[in-house]
């Protein structure tokens, strides 16, 4: 049989297992209804934004409750204060672990959806492009709160804390100080949008690509041979870079010709303006402009002004516009000079000249 004294302890345990059990099933039944009622009103709206952060959070909201079933049912045990600081402490780090994660992951369907299907990621790429930054530096804030409030609830003097950790930072800081400049160039493109990803720039040193990507620390740029040319953010920013893309995809083209000085210059104008309009690859709402723009040595140089309907083809435009140019001026006569030099001599008369 078993002793009278130890019937107290045993009826205890049982409550306390009872209370753990039912807490459990409570706290799925209570999860399970909530889910429902909000499964009713999410089905109403045309987002599924709402629908994600249903099925994110019925976990963590099941494991919230139970915890506090938990909670109430440690509190009947009858066991040492030491121990049941302990149990409170345990079941303080599990909640604060599980309210970091739902809300992390609340953060990150909402941050997933602002940078894909949201009116601003509609509108345009600055969402997109922002979005993953966002993301990581929310989760780090939280992860951070979550850490500050476990060591306050340990009775760690934060404070003292983040000062070391400020005097670190100067540290670390003044070791990177490229990669902050990099960092904070980086802000300033996205914020600034001097260009955008897809765009072609084209940068002070020369070379011409298309943004593949602008990055925290430098901007990828694939470049007209099809290579990846990596360009840190603080040289972007400090140096002078063009954008061809904007306003409009359309590239000018300025096409230098020389005709010879007995060449009637409306008609080689004529010839020019209408090599322009007849390519299929420049633009057609934009009136090709001819200018005579020098008297050469042996020419007078016209330039032809047209545009290119997309920067992506100038070089082919360029091309078919020569090629028009130099089968019209042949069909019709006009001459493109070469250079002609004429000797004169005017010295002494020689023994050879003499002698005639």
């Amino acid at each position: 049989m078993t002793p009278a004294w130890l019937w107290p302890a045993a009826i205890e345990t049982s409550i306390t297992v009872s209370i753990l059990a039912g807490s459990y099933l409570v706290a799925r039944v209570i999860s399970w209804s909530v889910g429902r009622l909000f499964e009713r009103t999410a089905s109403r709206t045309s987002s599924n934004l709402d629908d994600r952060l249903l099925s994110a959070l019925k976990r963590p909201l099941t494991y919230a409750l139970f915890l506090l079933g938990a909670n109430a049912a440690i509190e009947r045990l009858q066991v040492e204060g030491r121990w049941m600081q302990r149990l409170d402490a345990l079941l303080f780090v599990f909640g604060v672990l599980i309210l970091t994660l739902a809300l992390m992951r609340a953060y990150g369907i909402v941050m997933a959806w602002y940078a894909t299907e949201s009116v601003a990621a509609r509108d345009g790429e600055l969402a997109a492009e922002f979005g993953p930054f966002l993301n990581k530096l929310g989760k780090v804030f939280l992860v951070l709160i979550a850490v500050i409030t476990v060591l306050e609830r340990f009775q760690v003097d934060v404070r003292s804390l983040v000062v070391s950790l400020g005097v670190g930072s100067l540290a670390v800081g003044l070791a990177a100080q490229d990669t902050l400049a990099n960092m904070f160039a980086g802000f300033t493109l996205m914020l600034d949008r001097p260009f955008k990803v897809g765009e072609r720039i084209s940068l002070s040193t020369g070379e011409v690509g298309d943004v593949v990507a602008i990055g925290m620390r430098a901007t990828r740029i694939r470049t007209l041979d099809d290579t990846i040319l990596i360009v840190p953010n603080s040289i972007l920013v400090k140096d002078r870079v063009t954008n061809l893309t904007q306003p409009s995809r359309n590239l000018t083209l300025r096409i230098n010709v020389g005709v010879a000085y007995a060449t009637d210059l409306e008609r080689a104008k004529g010839l020019l303006a209408t090599a322009a309009r007849e390519c299929p690859l420049v633009e057609p709402a934009r009136e090709p402009v001819v200018l005579a723009t020098q008297f050469a040595d042996f020419s007078i140089n016209l330039m032809l002004i047209c545009w290119a309907k997309d920067y992506e083809q100038a070089g082919l435009a360029g091309s078919a516009v020569r090629e028009a140019i130099h089968k019209s001026f042949a069909r019709e006569g006009v001459e493109i000079p070469f250079p002609i030099r004429k000797v004169l001599h005017d010295g002494p008369a020689g023994p050879a000249a003499g002698a005639a």
